[in-house]
């Protein structure tokens, strides 16, 4: 990073908390996950990025807005305020990358006028959500691109796939509704040869088959999320839809013996508040949980629970300042976590202080309270800034 970019960076981050979003290490990631879903094809198979849950904690339109301007086919959420959002900024930003809506629809009719004035899929779980739909896009003279949803094991929303096939003809004959593709989920997509994904995966093979033999081709045929993409990549497919791995996260414990290179975009950072010496024998924070065993010097972080830092790491973490791990001290606070960096440590105020990123990583926070990453990276607050850097 230049003098100036320093300068420009420094400028940018407002807050003592906030969380480093790493844009060239998602562009990385992104081409990571797209050259290793076309390994078994010749078809150059498209990227839905999920972006959904304000991407994973990253900042959706930022986010989306990246990953659109460098080469994903589409942007994935997770029900119609998400998409409203999002369509509204990337048409503020003059981009065209079309949105998946994963959610269900409502009769309420609530965000129609969003799905007809947006360029947004809909996905369909149900005859009578497709019905609404397309009467409504019929009333206004406008055709809408759906996508079907099929439940092939996970039993969560979707058509169950016995009864897909039926649906797809009764949908198909709907003028004004436009079926641009059909779609499932893994239930166990993180475990490599899975009995039960490779069940999901023959009978969703089996039904696509069945509807292109028997009505018309599919246009977009995709079931692959993270893990399917690692596990259960298969050629019959034109679609994937990455999540947490765009974020440099593996999906499961069953697949973290891989590395394909990705790497985690954000860190999580603050800075040195407050120093006070302490004497042995003295307790930290509420409940008197951390006691010091001699005399100590104690640094307080404004970073708590309410910016998503889990309370359940009292005592479990460690933070990075000035490139040494200190372990944190006391029960984790709304607003404040503590650490003991002892009386010989070089620690100042204001020393930029790593909660987790530069290799101690969401994972290793999740590992610490059973949680996953996916729990860590959502959790950080809103009033948590992020920052976007391309270094």
């Amino acid at each position: 990073m230049n003098l100036n970019a320093g300068k420009k960076f420094r400028e940018s981050v407002i807050n003592d908390t906030y969380a480093e979003i790493n844009l060239k290490k998602l562009k990385k990631n992104f081409t990571i996950l797209k050259k290793l879903a076309s390994r078994n094809t010749r078809e150059n198979v498209r990227v839905c990025s999920i972006i959904k849950a304000n991407a994973y904690g990253h900042g959706m339109n930022e986010t989306g807005k990246f990953l659109a301007e460098n080469g994903t086919d589409y942007l994935g959420t997770a029900d119609y305020p998400e998409t409203e959002s999002l369509t509204k900024f990337l048409k503020k930003h003059r981009l065209n990358t079309p949105v998946l809506c994963l959610g269900t629809l409502s009769e309420k009719k609530k965000y129609f006028d969003t799905i007809l004035s947006g360029n947004i899929e809909a996905t369909i779980a149900d005859i009578k959500s497709a019905e609404f739909l397309n009467n409504y896009a019929g009333s206004r003279n406008k055709k809408v691109k759906i996508q079907i949803q099929v439940d092939s094991g996970i039993n969560r929303t979707g058509f169950p796939v016995k009864d897909t096939f039926e649906a797809y003809k009764k949908i198909a004959a709907l003028k004004n509704l436009k079926i641009n593709g059909v779609y499932s989920h893994y239930s166990t997509s993180e475990i490599p040869r899975n009995y039960y994904a490779q069940r999901q995966l023959r009978d969703f093979k089996n039904l696509l088959a069945e509807i292109e033999h028997n009505i018309e081709k599919v246009k977009l045929k995709h079931i692959s999320n993270s893990g399917g993409i690692l596990n259960f990549s298969d050629g019959y497919f034109n679609m994937v839809r990455p999540g947490i791995s765009l974020y440099g996260y593996y999906p499961g414990k069953e697949s973290s013996g891989l590395n394909i290179g990705i790497e985690p975009v954000m860190s999580l950072k603050s800075r040195v508040s407050f120093i006070k010496q302490l004497e042995k024998n003295e307790s930290i924070s509420y409940g008197r949980k951390y006691i010091t065993k001699k005399r100590t010097k104690i640094v307080s972080i404004p970073v708590g629970y309410g910016d998503g830092y889990p309370r359940l790491l009292t005592n479990k973490s460690k933070v990075i300042i000035n490139g040494k791990f200190y372990r944190t001290a006391g029960t984790v606070c709304m607003d404040w976590i503590m650490a003991d960096i002892g009386m010989n440590s070089d620690v100042k105020l204001n020393d930029e202080v790593t909660v987790f990123g530069n290799g101690y990583t969401a994972e290793k926070l999740a590992e610490l309270t059973g949680m996953i990453p996916y729990e860590i990276t959502c959790n950080i607050s809103a009033r948590v800034q992020r920052v976007y850097v391309t270094k």
